[in-house]
């Protein structure tokens, strides 16, 4: 007989480790208010200060690649508290910074933090949720997660007009504290960890540069010509990383997930809802406050209703696939992410504050309304065995895509004098992304594997 229960440990657990994760995006998305500022302080271009968000997710996604071989060999207290004791240090460091390179390397020590505890509490949530309260427990995952973003800007918009952007990283160190609080008592190993498993070092290193590379390439474009090399350097690392990995017996990412049609239909609209909601969250504030004179505070709370209001409604999104499937909110989901979109490109010129505002919500509305539901039926339907990977492969395209939206986004901004003008070829783009994100999930509705599992 199945039991169904989830006792204190496992409840305090998935906290514990979900706090981690969303004092690593909190922190993330707070800098994005920060970016004027830090302009000015480090006399850098806009392209360049973004780096204070995109080396921090990709060293989130380069560390999210290793989660699979991290669940087999290490035990989640060691897990747990490496992510604990490496955000702390990043913090810190980052709050004392004496220039920019010091602050890029504080960014790297608390995206490897939170790649360790995003994957971490997935993989608890797997592990020891029944599958008949997994969409509400994913669900609640997610909202913890998602609130993170919604916080963030507002919070750093705070920091920025009362205290400064250092105290952003001082006061963010009362997270992994409460964290603690929750974890020592409670935090348990299971009992199918700690493999004695070989791992592939040369597979990470070739999927990890082609990573770098790629994002190195796409951010010369704002030099004002391609660097044709990097294109070509990034092309080889990743065929040599799939033709590593389909010949070697040692462990690191299985990628053999992906000769499953319906997950590959699944896993390119994630990517793609990722890099608009990073992207999104990095040129709004911008557009208010380059373009309407908006403060850094109102600029931030702008996004606050609508991450709120998406963060709260993920359990019940979750709960509503426990019941009926992935099929209505992956149908309607981008249907209202595309609506929202074509009135903000309608009324880009004079939006405003007020009107941005209640456009992002539905924005938001609709993007949650996929993105969490997408995940969680994509792994709940990968054989067991594969599920760490598959689950790896998720949390790692997720913050990579929020890279790669956010150098994009950062790309297309510069580009141009007027933010108003970069708005709407944002938006152009995200339409274009979002009408694709569409024709995919269809497609996934007809495969074989939807059809035989209702997937």
């Amino acid at each position: 007989m199945i039991n169904n229960t989830v006792n204190k440990t496992t409840i305090s657990m998935i906290v514990a480790t979900a706090l981690m994760g969303f004092a690593g995006i909190m922190s993330e998305t707070a800098m994005n208010v920060t970016f004027p500022k830090l302009v000015k302080v480090f006399h850098l271009s806009l392209s360049s200060v973004q780096w204070v968000t995109t080396i921090y997710l990709l060293s989130v996604a380069i560390v999210m690649t290793l989660s699979s071989y991290i669940n087999k060999r290490f035990t989640e207290k060691t897990a747990y508290y490496t992510s604990v004791s490496l955000f702390i240090l990043g913090t810190i460091i980052g709050a004392l910074s004496p220039d920019f390179t010091i602050l890029l390397i504080g960014r790297v020590f608390q995206g490897v933090s939170a790649g360790l505890a995003m994957p971490l509490m997935f993989n608890i949530i797997f592990s020891r949720i029944p599958t008949e309260k997994l969409g509400l427990w994913m669900g609640f995952a997610a909202m913890i997660l998602s609130l993170a973003p919604s916080l963030g800007p507002t919070y750093g918009g705070l920091m920025i007009d009362s205290l400064g952007w250092r105290m952003i990283f001082i006061f963010t160190l009362i997270i992994p504290a409460i964290s603690l609080v929750i974890a020592i008592p409670h935090y348990e190993n299971s009992n199918t960890h700690s493999e004695q498993i070989s791992f592939d070092f040369l597979a990470f290193l070739l999927l990890s540069f082609s990573l770098i590379t790629l994002l190195l390439a796409i951010n010369s474009l704002a030099h004002g010509s391609a660097h044709y090399a990097l294109f070509i350097i990034f092309s080889l690392l990743i065929i040599g990383f799939i033709w590593r990995s389909s010949k070697s017996k040692k462990e690191f990412l299985n990628i053999t997930v992906f000769k499953s049609l319906s997950f590959t239909m699944a896993i390119i609209p994630f990517f793609i809802l990722q890099f608009m909601n990073l992207g999104g969250n990095y040129i709004i504030p911008n557009y208010l406050q380059i373009g309407f004179s908006i403060t850094s505070t109102l600029a931030g709370f702008s996004l606050l209703p609508g991450t709120v209001i998406g963060a709260l409604f993920n359990p019940l999104f979750g709960k509503f696939y426990d019941y009926k499937g992935a099929k209505i909110p992956l149908f309607f989901g981008p249907v209202i992410v595309l609506i929202s979109l074509l009135f903000m490109l309608v009324f880009v010129k004079h939006m405003g504050y007020i009107t941005i505002m209640m456009l992002y919500i539905v924005f938001t509305f609709g993007r949650v309304l996929s993105f969490g539901i997408t995940n969680t039926t994509a792994i709940a339907h990968t054989d067991k065995n594969y599920r760490s990977d598959a689950s790896a492969i998720f949390q790692t395209s997720q913050q990579f895509a929020g890279a790669l939206g956010t150098t994009t986004v950062a790309l297309i901004t510069d580009k141009n004098s007027d933010i108003k003008i970069s708005m709407s070829n944002t938006l152009v783009l995200f339409i274009f992304l979002t009408i694709l994100t569409f024709v995919m999930y269809q497609v996934m509705f007809k495969t074989k594997a939807y059809k035989r599992n209702k997937f």
